[in-house]
């Protein structure tokens, strides 16, 4: 476990989406050197992964319009988002939407005003798309830096901090040998969480290390239990976002045997044709709206049957009358995957999406922990229990900027900490001391390489698995405590140590020492919140309680998790 090589810039930044771009390109601006790492190339994670035409962002339209945003972002978000973070990202949107231009990004208004997701008042909306153009624009603008570094296929595994202050950090390169970067700040991008789900709606490098990295160097995470869920396709294209408005032209969501999954769910005062209306005007679950039952019933009907192919929708062909861009635009792209919603069997499901929660940010995106800074769907941004539609994107910008700008005032003042060899070796032995297996974890610890990575594999996909059916939109205690129970008995039947020293699976195995951690904490936080509220509904508490109107914070010391509730 020798170091390779040591490598030094005025700040670190973790992800290349949309907040590491904006973030990267602003120090770079002011003349600061820059790291860029990212697990796949330049321009990736949820931000260049398009699962239909365009990501959008809504825009505080004028001065009236403030407190109206405000309203809408305090209603859906059901007590537990920050606001402060929110009136920051209201006053400023509007201006920052100006600034895709300067990171490669084409911004389309759409024409008039309408809705975003969950939203009461309707305002403007600016698409992204083009994704592939995109990519290009950010390498050529990236390339004009000559002090901005890029490590594509790199994983960060640990932050180095002296006392209270970030100094450095240790990377698994593209050929999995380790990299020492000492650096002034360190500025995490790296994403949500999604892919520790079996069917989610997002690339295979949005897995939560970012989460990791920060709790164990000292920040908080807060609001982890709320995760957004969304109804995907499964068939006749898997992994495709599924467009909720199309809904509207739905008559009926049916099992493989024909029969309707909301007659034995919907509340006798609900119709169907209402119970669709209402689900058609967001994409995500939430149990605030009489629409939940739509998500409830697939989900109940999966883990009753453990069929996952997803239920079929039965539309009407007036849905291809409706000439409206924000119909015909989804459609279209769905013509080219050769997807005809009338025309083809559609089939769907909840699969995850986004995570609401992350680390706790104030107005700059500034952790707690001195020259650390969150941005991006890695932080406990401006949601609270729901995710209003059209601020992730916009939210990239306005904090991505603010981080980079307090991040450049910071640096003016700190100097370089020199991080020794002997320092790397012990930075790089506690990060495996937490695990080093339990009495059978020789037996079960496979010897060869090949055995070793289809141990891996099959540890990975069994956490994926337990995460999708234990904590989706439907959980329980049962469901979450004999889940924990499993994940348990895994670590403490794994000797993760052992695994580590083999190179060619160094970041496989970082991915699962993470998933197990992560698995842990998302479950333990789903089980402290007995009640059922905004992105999730518990069967054996299905009311919000005002006793819960508070939100759950995780922190780390010296190896041991608390989870503890605070307003």
């Amino acid at each position: 476990m020798k170091l390779s090589r040591k490598m030094k810039a005025d700040a670190l930044v973790v992800g290349s989406g949309l907040a590491g771009i904006k973030a990267s390109k602003e120090l770079a601006d002011q003349g600061n050197s820059v790291i860029m790492v990212t697990k796949m190339k330049v321009a990736s994670g949820s931000s260049f992964y398009p699962l239909k035409a365009s990501l959008g962002t809504q825009v505080t339209k004028d001065q009236e319009d403030h407190q109206l945003f405000l309203d809408d972002i305090e209603d859906l978000g059901r007590g537990m988002h920050q606001p402060d973070l929110a009136a920051v990202y209201v006053q400023e949107i509007q201006e920052s939407v100006t600034e895709y231009e300067d990171i490669g990004v084409h911004a389309k208004k759409l024409e008039g005003e309408r809705k975003a997701c969950f939203a009461n008042h309707s305002r403007d909306i600016y698409l992204l798309s083009d994704w592939d153009q995109i990519r290009e624009n950010v390498q050529t603008i990236f390339s004009e830096y000559e002090d901005l570094k890029i490590l594509e296929k790199s994983v960060v595994i640990k932050i180095i901090k002296n006392r209270n202050t970030v100094v450095g950090a240790i990377l698994l390169d593209e050929n999995n040998e380790f990299v020492l970067v000492e650096c002034k700040a360190i500025i995490l991008a790296s994403g949500g969480f999604g892919s520790i789900y079996k069917h989610n709606l997002n690339p295979n490098d949005v897995d939560g290390s970012g989460h990791i990295l920060a709790l164990e160097v000292g920040a908080r995470l807060v609001n982890m239990e709320f995760i957004q869920f969304i109804p995907g396709i499964t068939t006749p294209r898997y992994k495709t976002l599924f467009g909720e408005q199309t809904l509207m032209y739905c008559d009926d969501i049916v099992d493989d045997h024909g029969q309707s999954l909301l007659d034995a769910y919907l509340p006798k005062e609900l119709t169907k044709q209402k119970c669709l209306e209402i689900r058609s005007t967001h994409g995500p679950f939430t149990h605030t709206l009489e629409s939940k039952y739509f998500d409830i019933a697939m989900m109940k009907e999966i883990i009753a049957t453990r069929n996952e192919k997803g239920f079929k929708l039965l539309f009407n062909n007036e849905l291809y009358a409706n000439k409206e861009e924000f119909y015909t635009v989804y459609l279209n792209w769905l013509k080219e995957k050769n997807i005809h919603l009338t025309d083809n069997e559609v089939r769907i499901a909840p699969f995850a999406h986004a995570s609401n929660g992350g680390v706790y940010i104030d107005t700059y995106g500034r952790t707690g922990i001195d020259g650390l800074y969150a941005i991006g769907e890695l932080s406990c941004n401006i949601e609270g229990a729901n995710r209003l539609g059209g601020n992730s994107t916009g939210a990239c910008m306005v904090f991505g900027k603010r981080a980079a700008s307090d991040c450049v005032e910071y640096i003016q003042k700190k100097d370089f900490y020199t991080i020794t060899e002997s320092e790397f070796i012990s930075q790089l032995e506690e990060l495996y001391t937490f695990n080093e297996g339990g009495e059978t974890a020789q037996d079960v610890t496979p010897k060869s390489e090949a055995d070793q990575a289809e141990s891996i594999h099959h540890m990975i996909d069994k956490i994926k698995e337990m995460m999708w059916y234990s904590g989706n939109v439907v959980r329980s205690e049962q469901q979450l405590i004999a889940a924990i129970d499993e994940i348990n008995k895994m670590n403490s039947n794994v000797n993760l140590r052992q695994l580590f020293e083999h190179q060619a699976s160094r970041k496989q195995v970082v991915q699962l020492r993470n998933f197990i951690k992560l698995s842990q904490l998302l479950l333990k936080a789903m089980l402290e919140r007995k009640e059922s509220r905004g992105a999730h509904y518990r069967e054996d508490y299905p009311h919000e309680k005002s006793e819960y109107n508070k939100r759950l914070y995780i922190s780390e010391k010296e190896g041991c998790i608390a989870f503890h509730f605070d307003h």
